[in-house]
């Protein structure tokens, strides 16, 4: 359970270590900023100075009304000015200047703690409002004359904004706020924002809108949080890792805890009075090992701190249909598997800690790396289509093989792009690929067919594998060694890391094509290849389970 006086603690932890990190050089240019894991002060490090005022504010704390951390909230404060541009926004050195949606992080992360300080009588507390309240008051105007660069920069924007205009009033900040909530929140059906961030943004997206519907008294902005968060939670496997292989960020295929969801889950409980995602912040706290991200929720909302939801037991249990966004999920206890439309890893199954990425490839004019451009799905099944769009010419939206024939113009280096779209084609039929995937008690079968296309086309079906584990078969045993590829010539394959077990069957080698082009090779994986020559009309059968060194055999789970 989440419990204001454990985050205390962390925050204690926290701040001795905040406090190595700032720059104490009386001669420094950067004297009062805090340096990162790249050795860099950027002028938008002037936030970490929130915990700082935490610490300061808070009576809990062992910092409390300490002169020295006074000191270096004020020193920080100072940073701000001496390194803002004259906009009022700051930077962040390793991508965006004069940025007003990285002011507006800066922002947003200052605006409780400056709410806290005007609430008290101390003259340290007056001064840190005075001094950061500045730089809250300077950069929201900088922002307003500035604009964003993607999707979550819009609500983080409005947060910053939203906050800003609660704390001064007489600032005039209701048009800007307006034109952002006037072009709607970016959330599909299924509770996905445009992102598809599941690791990273989605969870600021989040935090931003429970801000801005504090701050602006509009509880409406509350309604995608909770489409979002159910989503999520219905993508974390049984190790509290989540898909990411969906995001169109830089968290797309990281494995990691997404402990950033787990203070809007802990917000939303106390909103809504909800047991399930009270227990769902627990969990991701607990396996995050750290609930400082809830703390903001504690300064903001005091009676929290002692209002203690009922907790809900979280269904390990389910399956879910996302049609919007061709997402298939089933979660049976250690056992999570997920089929998503439209990307070239079609289906991954966790058992575990061990991970499975199944993929699908032909050398057919580049068109075979499958993706299912098509998607149904049913509590029991799921099938995806691959069209055999041909990629790699973007003029038209060509399909299966091309060959351009002569033009009657002139051809040269600075205008063959542009003539080719204007080539006639001779045109070799798609190589259509359909996947069947059924639910079955202990796993699923994959059936795998071909359509049109030409025959005696290489193929393949891929299985990316965690490294670390032991594949054994009927005739051998090795090591599933990072970036190492294996072909299953027949029969069945064991993969095991640790007690989780992955079977996988039956094999199949026609051919010995160890990276086949355009399959886009993962070197962090190990590989288990089943190779074929069109046309395919083969079933693989996994089966997920834990395995018993000492036994020497599985079970089911």
């Amino acid at each position: 359970m989440i419990r204001y006086e454990d985050i205390i603690s962390q925050l204690d932890h926290n701040i001795q270590r905040l406090l190595a990190k700032q720059i104490t050089d009386p001669n420094s240019l950067n004297r009062g900023g805090f340096m990162d894991k790249d050795g860099l002060v950027g002028p938008n490090s002037v936030s970490s100075a929130t915990m700082l005022c935490y610490g300061y504010l808070l009576e809990e704390s062992r910092f409390f009304r300490n002169n020295q951390l006074l000191k270096s909230i004020l020193e920080a404060g100072e940073f701000g000015r001496r390194t803002r541009r004259p906009s009022g926004n700051f930077d962040l050195l390793t991508t965006n200047f004069d940025s007003s949606p990285d002011t507006a992080f800066v922002v947003k992360s200052l605006a409780p703690a400056i709410k806290l300080a005007n609430s008290q009588e101390d003259e340290g507390a007056q001064q840190i409002a005075s001094s950061l309240g500045e730089l809250i008051i300077t950069g929201s105007k900088g922002i307003i004359r500035g604009g964003f660069h993607t999707p979550n920069h819009r609500w983080v924007i409005l947060a910053a904004l939203s906050m800003t205009q609660q704390l001064y009033p007489d600032l005039q900040f209701h048009n800007t706020i307006g034109s952002y909530l006037e072009e709607g929140i970016d959330i599909n059906s299924d509770g996905e924002y445009s992102e598809r961030s599941t690791g990273i943004y989605n969870a600021i997206v989040n935090r931003a809108l429970i801000l801005s519907a504090e701050a602006l008294d509009r509880p409406t902005l509350l309604e995608p949080v909770r489409r979002s968060l159910d989503f999520s939670y219905h993508l974390i496997h049984s190790d509290a890792t989540i898909v990411t292989s969906i995001s169109r960020r830089q968290d797309q295929g990281n494995r990691s805890i997404p402990i950033t969801l787990a203070d809007s889950f802990h917000a939303m409980s106390h909103i809504d009075d909800n047991g399930f995602f009270a227990s769902v912040a627990d969990w991701l706290t607990q396996k995050g090992r750290s609930g400082l991200i809830c703390l903001s929720n504690f300064v903001r909302h005091p009676d929290w701190r002692t209002n203690y939801i009922t907790r809900k037991p979280l269904n390990r249990e389910y399956v879910k249909v996302y049609p919007t966004s061709g997402i298939w999920r089933v979660r049976r206890k250690k056992t999570s598997a997920t089929a998503l439309a439209k990307l070239t890893s079609p289906f991954t199954i966790q058992q575990g800690q061990l991970e499975m990425i199944v993929k699908i490839c032909s050398t057919f004019f580049a068109t075979g790396q499958f993706e299912g451009e098509e998607f149904q799905a049913t509590e029991n099944w799921v099938r995806m289509k691959h069209k055999g769009h041909n990629k790699i010419y973007p003029e038209k939206d060509y399909l299966g093989g091309v060959y351009w024939l002569p033009v009657d113009e002139k051809v040269n280096t600075n205008n063959w792009q542009e003539v080719r779209g204007r080539r006639k084609i001779y045109q070799v039929s798609p190589l259509e690929v359909e996947l069947y995937i059924e639910k079955v008690s202990n796993g699923f079968d994959l059936y795998i067919q071909t359509e049109g296309g030409l025959n005696n086309v290489p193929f393949q079906i891929e299985c990316n594998l965690t490294p670390g584990g032991i594949l054994d078969t009927d005739s051998m045993t090795c090591e599933g060694k990072l970036g190492n590829t294996v072909f299953l010539k027949s029969g069945w394959a064991r993969y095991t890391i640790g007690e989780d077990c992955i079977h996988i069957g039956p094999g199949n080698k026609v051919h010995q094509m160890w990276k086949m082009r355009n399959s886009e090779v993962n070197d962090k994986l190990f590989r288990l290849l089943i190779t074929d020559m069109t046309p395919i009309r083969r079933k693989l059968a996994i089966r997920c389970g834990e395995w018993s060194e000492a036994q020497q055999n599985w079970q089911d789970t």
